[in-house]
């Protein structure tokens, strides 16, 4: 591979963290094309950083739409960074917008619904009863923890939400299994 080829999306990445809201879209133009799951981080920094309406749409319509190859990798280790914290559920909606497959990483999400916030708990909450396929061991597991949470929740949305998790993990165990 060229020297040229491999800067390139370097100088498409730097061009995200632009002043000029045109070299971002250009950019973002750019990545769409001939991105791959190594643009997740430059965006999701771009996305942090900026409060151009425009940028954020179509940074998140991009995220969405992830079909690259090891996008769940690079988007559990952003989870991950606190960098990226305030765009965490931007983050996790992108794993059921786009219909990664996220089976092995059910305690991830319900760590997130645990600990994050109601919007956060939303979006796990969204991921888990669109992914096919759990593990049982993994649902045995959150099932567990979501019951001795939910009573020690102080806000009564978010207790909710975690009953209705609760409520659709017990369903995939089964009548024997709950």
């Amino acid at each position: 591979m060229s020297t040229a080829k491999t800067k390139r999306p370097e100088l498409v990445y730097a061009a995200l963290l632009s002043e000029d809201h045109e070299a971002v879209l250009t950019a973002l133009d750019r990545i769409e094309v001939d991105g791959d799951a190594r643009a997740i981080r430059p965006l999701l920094t771009t996305l942090v950083g900026t409060k151009n309406t425009e940028v954020r749409k179509r940074i998140t319509g991009l995220l969405n739409t992830l079909k690259a190859t090891n996008a769940v990798g690079e988007l559990l280790l952003a989870l991950d960074e606190p960098k990226f914290k305030t765009e965490r559920s931007t983050v996790v909606s992108a794993f059921w917008n786009a219909g990664l497959d996220v089976r092995e990483h059910l305690d991830v999400f319900v760590g997130i619904a645990l600990e994050g916030s109601a919007e956060e708990c939303f979006e796990c909450l969204t991921v888990i009863e669109n992914q096919e396929i759990w593990p049982e061991k993994a649902v045995r597991r959150s099932t567990g923890l979501l019951k001795k949470a939910v009573p020690l929740e102080t806000d009564s949305y978010k207790a909710a939400m975690l009953k209705d998790l609760l409520k659709v993990l017990e369903f995939r165990l089964g009548p024997e299994g709950a």
